[in-house]
């Protein structure tokens, strides 16, 4: 904590500095908040979240242009008593609307003004409601409105500014290091809070633009040095970069003026710092946006939208990592393509990643789970939910579609049934946590620099224990620390871990833990520096990765109280994009890899064989197991992907936590009318039983006591 207090006040005089550099800036000093992680979270989050959005203004979409002709009625109707009511109906809570879209104040006057309506109807029935704050400025406008406003816009490395989008170049992107911005975003947070009386705030574009387009402004040249600083002592410096002076040192540049970046790996360290800058300097602007929010009322929530996406390699490209990130705030947007499916080639598709490695971090996801976005089934995004989120079912279906007389915000009549069986359970489901059995480690410059080795090693094995059902999560660095609640730890080549990491991993295999490695694990440090041997050379049995033509046969050892498998590679299925730094695993390669269950096999065997949940069935069907906190409660979620092919006669089998003893086993479901308890025996702490049925989504509850 005091590292990153001195590191706060350093970027705080940087702010200064850039500010006395000229008469444009001396306006743009601003007070410094904390962007420490505050633990205090509004309550009403772990009610349950049923969400539907209508946050695009109607200044905005007049101004996009592609209009229905009816733009102005529909716009109209969204903000009436009448579809307040009906969303009510519908097991609706929560509404996202617009709150500042980036026209400016004046301009988007009339917007604001049916907010402030749409909160005061919303709140007289029970539902909360939040405000949409994009992250660009509609020069034509806002400019006018806000004279210091061009200062604020992100330029590339030529000095130009960073469009939205080829097409929305009215749309400058702000620039959340510029401190007269961040006084800016203070103001509107503000009449947000205190003025429309919003439960939440919603931060679109919680991401810097894809390098090769990242901002070279003033403030980020002066941050990035003072981050430096921070971060080495001068002789560190010297062996990072060969020099110690930093004064001219600048944002690396590209010489693109659009992704991709084909350089296959990052080794260079400037780049790197400033990849770490990007995603360091992201999460302190969501940190202070939380502090301030709180310090105007601790129960409104706050919501980012990085676009989770784990194909991606983000925290190069876009300066997201999740693991600095999510400290702050309560829920992330993921408006990934990985829509839930089961593919004719055999694929499973899903968001799990996402939602793992959010609720890794205490956090929930907001995701399109009802309504006609894309391809998939309502009803099967919404049991993904239920299964992998925290009490959010996101977002469950399309305004618009009220405007039809009795006409129903989702698609289907039978997926109205997930919303209400989502209340109904809303006792069972609250203050949950994963029962995971191991964790995938994603190590940053393992994954962000090296990814067409470490991205898609790990999004393979995390593929192969998603499909043969192994309860695992998903971990960071941080996370490493904290080792002691997993049976096995999992490194697919995650070739950079720095000295202290090993160690980390070296003593919890000492102390009975198992490890899993691929390729090779361990092989650099955190600088991407390639040591003589493995860091983990003497719990692998081996020096050095063995060659390409060498079989891939798993080496099994014991190392102090614990186990230890080597497999030299992941083999895919589907040979892989090109190295990149831009890089994109997609949906489209995520067939299971040839030697999946050796994988499987290898995990099962590290742990001890002693899983805590085992299902037979399809590699359609995963499972997720959670303890209710305070009940201690085991809740076994199912859910077949390959939703036209119901199954029959599933046999499980769930460990029982030492200490309890099941009272009661009941099957649940959406799919079913009624309850129907399960007759289950238990046999060495085991509890075995047989699911008469699964079509989408079974929630098993086993009810235990002392």
């Amino acid at each position: 904590m005091q590292r990153a207090r001195l590191l706060v006040l350093l970027l705080a005089v940087a702010c200064l500095v850039a500010c006395s550099r000229g008469s444009r800036y001396k306006s743009l000093v601003f007070e410094s908040l904390s962007s420490e992680p505050i633990t205090e979270r509004p309550a009403w989050l772990k009610q349950g979240i049923v969400m539907v959005g209508n946050w695009e203004p109607l200044t905005f979409r007049l101004r996009k242009g592609g209009a229905p002709v009816d733009v102005v009625r529909q716009w109209e109707a969204e903000h009436t008593e009448e579809t307040v009511r009906r969303l009510k109906q519908q097991g609706v809570n929560l509404i996202v609307t617009n709150l500042h879209k980036g026209f400016g104040l004046q301009t988007e006057a009339q917007d604001i003004e049916a907010t402030r309506k749409l909160v005061a109807i919303a709140h007289r029935y029970g539902i909360k409601v939040g405000g949409y704050i994009g992250a660009s400025m509609f020069y034509e406008t806002f400019f006018a409105e806000e004279p210091e406003a061009s200062n604020w816009m992100q330029v590339n490395e030529w000095g130009k500014p960073v469009y939205y989008n080829p097409e929305q170049t009215n749309r400058y992107m702000a620039c959340r290091n510029n401190p007269g911005y961040a006084a800016f975003i203070r103001r509107v947070l503000r009449l947000g809070v205190e003025d429309l009386k919003l439960d939440l705030i919603h931060f679109d574009q919680m991401e810097w633009w894809p390098e090769p387009r990242s901002c070279h402004c003033d403030y980020c040249r002066e941050q990035f040095r003072a981050y430096l600083r921070s971060r080495y002592t001068p002789e560190q410096l010297r062996l990072r970069f060969g020099f110690t002076r930093l004064d001219d040192v600048v944002p690396p540049p590209f010489d693109l003026w659009a992704p991709p970046v084909r350089i296959p790996e990052l080794n260079n360290p400037l780049m790197q710092e400033w990849a770490r800058f990007r995603a360091f300097s992201l999460a302190q602007r969501y940190g202070e946006y939380d502090a301030y929010i709180h310090r105007l009322n601790p129960q409104v929530a706050l919501e980012g939208n990085p676009n989770v996406n784990f194909a991606l390699n983000k925290g190069f490209s876009q300066g997201v990592d999740l693991a600095q990130l999510l400290e702050h705030g309560d829920i992330v947007w993921s408006e990934e393509p990985n829509q839930a499916e089961w593919t004719a080639d055999g694929r499973l598709v899903s968001k799990i990643r996402s939602f793992k490695a959010v609720r890794s971090m205490g956090k929930s996801l907001f995701v399109y789970t009802g309504g006609m976005r894309g391809a998939s089934s309502p009803r099967l995004r919404m049991a993904e939910a239920m299964a992998y989120n925290d009490m959010n079912l996101g977002d469950v279906g399309e305004i618009g579609a009220l405007r039809a007389d009795g006409a129903s915000i989702t698609a289907e009549p039978e997926d109205a049934r997930y919303i209400e069986f989502f209340h109904a359970h809303a006792q069972d489901l609250v203050d949950t946590s994963s029962v995971a059995d191991a964790a995938v480690l994603r190590s940053f410059p393992a994954v962000e620099f090296n990814p067409a080795r470490g991205g898609v090693s790990t999004i393979l094995f995390e593929q192969t224990l998603i499909q043969t059902r192994v309860p695992f999560d998903i971990i960071f660095d941080r996370h490493l620390k904290d080792l002691a609640k997993y049976k096995v730890l999992v490194l697919a080549d995650q070739d950079a871990l720095s000295d202290a990491e090993v160690a980390q991993i070296r003593t919890f295999v000492e102390n009975g833990g198992g490890l899993v490695a691929t390729g090779d694990t361990s092989l650099y440090t955190d600088w991407r520096w390639r040591r003589g041997r493995f860091g983990l050379a003497d719990l692998f049995g081996r020096d050095l990765p063995p060659a390409p033509n060498e079989p891939n046969r798993p080496v099994q050892r014991t190392f102090g109280k614990g186990r230890v498998v080597y497999l030299p590679r992941v083999e895919p299925s589907v040979p892989p994009p090109p190295p990149s730094m831009s890089y994109n695993f997609s949906k489209e390669y995520w067939k299971l890899p040839t030697n999946y269950r050796e994988l499987e096999a290898a995990v099962e065997w590290a742990a001890g064989g002693r899983l805590s949940a085992k299902v037979d069935a399809p590699l359609s069907v995963t499972l997720e197991l959670a303890e209710q906190k305070t009940t201690r409660n085991r809740l076994l979620h199912l859910v077949n992907y390959d939703i036209a092919k119901p199954i029959a006669n599933l046999k499980a089998e769930v460990r029982i936590p030492e200490g309890m003893r099941l009272r009661e086993a009941v099957l649940e479901s959406p799919d079913s009318e009624k309850p129907e308890p399960l007759a289950a025996a238990v046999r060495d702490g085991v509890a075995s039983f047989r699911i008469p049925r699964l079509k989408i989504y079974d929630l098993v509850l086993l009810r235990l006591e002392k």
